[in-house]
């Protein structure tokens, strides 16, 4: 195999990579539509925005959205044992800060979460994330921000990818597109497989000693599919997927097998629809989402199932310019159900939104207002109406200044309300206000931003012991984070062989109330940097965690981290070694779940056009 790939490389023009390097080159900046949903450039958004696109996903190497946002993002990635992934943005909570697919959420209305661990990345054309509370235009749990997820649309393309690796690391994917005419399809399907035994130092035993982690394995199966039909004023799409995952609770620190196991099976069915007319566009979707998470301790003897719900629909209005306005509202509407052997009655949500927005531009000055109106129906009726303000004002040529002011709130989820025991069907929803402002410069292939925020909640929902021996949620007392995001980009074609792209990313978040970051670092820093040279691909990311809290008076220490890998491009084929901990760092996200140690996988890629 290997001299066949030798001699199909020493085949292969020199000029046909060359031109593969100027092909792929991507040009700053994006366009964002989950900004303002009026689509709108990253440079003149009015708060801080990210594109991550479909290069930079096969640049990172990441499989899951966990990685990706883990490498590229000013996103702060918590893992767990077994695999769960979540979020932290700007020092919030995971549930607070909004994920969408196509621009539906699909959080699970039981825990107000995603695994983002069980999200391939395959399927993805692009990742945008939006820093600050975006309530007004997504409404709940949006307050530390937004991340939408893009799925996949190109032309006629073929797609093989297989991966091997160290403790078991199996991985296969297979991405298809084709068009005829005005109909696109689409098919993606994925298999991942991972043993999970990695050494790490076992305090459970005496004397402490090196042993293999058991009951970590893990078995991830994803099917995706894609319908298209356009013509010149019109686009209907319908999409599924369809998800399932297996893995094992590993007990860490133990002389004892685990005996935890956990099922999660996730069915995603959703259609958006867009038409134009002279006076503007009309914009519609709908999405219907059935989940279910099995649970069993044979410990303990439980084996519970719980099963979520989830449908929406909405459609947005966008006018034409009007002189020196542009228009855009719509209405939303949606319902949530869970069940589950330790929720009570009353696990049913209704929820319907209104809400307007605008961009108005004169000269140098562009103004964002926006407004919407919640409504929840539940046993006790919930509504809240959230306004919003950004600017942007282009001090001069590609330096512009952004500032943005936002209500934001968080609704309760049906573990906080009913989980038994411990539920408080008498929360009240987390309410507050977000503001920042910042700065972004453009010259040629280089982009810098500074960001300050404060976000400042109120009736925070937290769960503390009780005298009756068990958790229960209560709104506690205001609590405010505050800090600095920078990021620096950097993209271009050196030559028309050679292409390089390196960013830096520093995020530094404080709270000022008598609570503490717990598990969420007050500094963090990441920086990569990618490089192509005819037929050659090198890329390399570095992560700084600062110290972690787990109490107001003991902390997890610093770790740092370098990924890396090297491909090598062979017309069609891709061959390449993906590393990951090459330092071989012993590190936790939590006490007493230590993350693998240094490990290589190797990555083979056939694409066909």
């Amino acid at each position: 195999m290997l001299r066949i790939l030798l001699l199909y490389c020493a085949l292969q023009p020199l000029q046909a990579f060359a031109q593969q390097v100027g092909d792929t080159t991507v040009v700053l900046p994006q366009i964002t539509v989950t900004a303002s949903r009026i689509p709108v450039s990253v440079v003149h958004a009015p708060i801080r925005t990210q594109v991550l696109d479909r290069s930079v996903i096969g640049e990172s190497g990441s499989l899951t959205v966990a990685d990706l946002l883990r490498q590229r993002s000013a996103l702060y990635v918590r893992h767990y044992v077994g695999g769960l992934s979540t979020l932290s943005q700007r020092g919030g909570t995971a549930s607070q800060t909004l994920i969408l697919l196509d621009g539906h959420r699909i959080a699970s209305p039981q825990a107000g979460q995603l695994d983002l661990s069980l999200l391939p990345t395959i399927l993805l054309n692009a990742v945008e994330i939006t820093s600050g509370a975006g309530g007004v235009l997504y409404g709940t749990d949006a307050i530390g921000g937004v991340v939408n997820l893009q799925t996949e649309s190109s032309g006629k393309l073929i797609r093989l990818h297989g991966e091997t690796g160290a403790w078991g690391k199996r991985h296969g994917a297979i991405y298809g597109t084709m068009r005829r005419g005005r109909l696109a399809a689409t098919v993606a399907g994925e298999v991942d497989r991972y043993t999970g035994d990695y050494p790490y130092l076992n305090r459970g035993l005496f004397p402490p000693e090196e042993s293999p982690r058991e009951g970590g394995d893990q078995q991830k199966h994803s099917i995706f599919g894609s319908m298209i039909w356009t013509r010149s004023n019109d686009e209907w799409r319908v999409n599924m997927w369809y998800n399932d995952a297996e893995r094992g609770l590993p007990d860490i620190n133990s002389s004892l097998p685990a005996s935890e196991r956990q099922w999660d099976e996730h069915l995603r069915v959703w259609t958006n629809v867009r038409r134009k007319w002279a006076w503007g566009s009309l914009k519609a979707g709908g999405l219907a989402q059935a989940g279910s998470l099995r649970y069993i301790n044979q410990r303990t003897g439980i084996d519970n199932t719980g099963r979520t719900t989830l449908s929406s629909i909405h459609a947005n209005i966008e006018l034409i310019p009007i002189r020196a306005w542009q228009l855009s509202g719509g209405v939303e509407a949606g319902v949530g159900q869970a069940d589950h052997p330790s929720l009570q009655g009353g696990n049913l949500e209704r929820r319907y939104a209104i809400y307007a927005n605008a961009k108005g531009s004169w000269r140098q000055i562009s103004i964002y207002p926006a407004l919407r109106l919640d409504y929840y129906d539940r046993p006790k009726r919930v509504s809240s109406i959230i306004p919003s303000f950004g600017v942007n004002v282009r001090l001069r040529h590609n330096l512009h200044l952004k500032s943005t002011a936002a209500s934001a709130f968080r609704m309760p989820t049906f573990n906080d309300r009913f989980w038994l025991p411990g539920g408080n069907p008498s929360l009240r929803p987390e309410r507050g206000e977000s503001y920042d402002a910042g700065l972004i410069w453009l010259y040629g292939g280089l982009q810098i931003e500074m960001t300050t925020f404060i976000v400042r909640m109120r009736d925070q929902i937290v769960w503390q012991p009780t005298s009756a021996g068990h958790w229960s949620p209560m709104n506690v007392s205001r609590a405010t984070n505050y800090g600095l995001e920078t990021s620096v980009d950097f993209q271009r074609a050196l030559t028309t062989r050679t292409k390089a792209r390196a960013g830096l990313i520093w995020t530094h978040v404080e709270r000022k109330s008598d609570s503490f970051l717990r598990l969420t670092p007050r500094n963090a820093m990441k920086g990569h940097m990618y490089l192509r040279w005819r037929f050659l691909a090198a890329s390399i990311a570095a992560s700084y965690t600062g110290v972690l809290a787990i109490t107001s008076v003991t902390e997890i220490d610093p770790f740092f981290l370098l990924d890396g890998q090297l491909k090598m491009y062979l017309g069609p084929i891709s061959l390449g070694i993906h590393g990951e901990n090459f330092l071989d760092t012993r590190y936790e996200y939590l006490p007493t779940n230590p993350m693998p140690p240094r490990q290589l996988r190797l990555v083979l890629t056939l694409t066909f056009q």
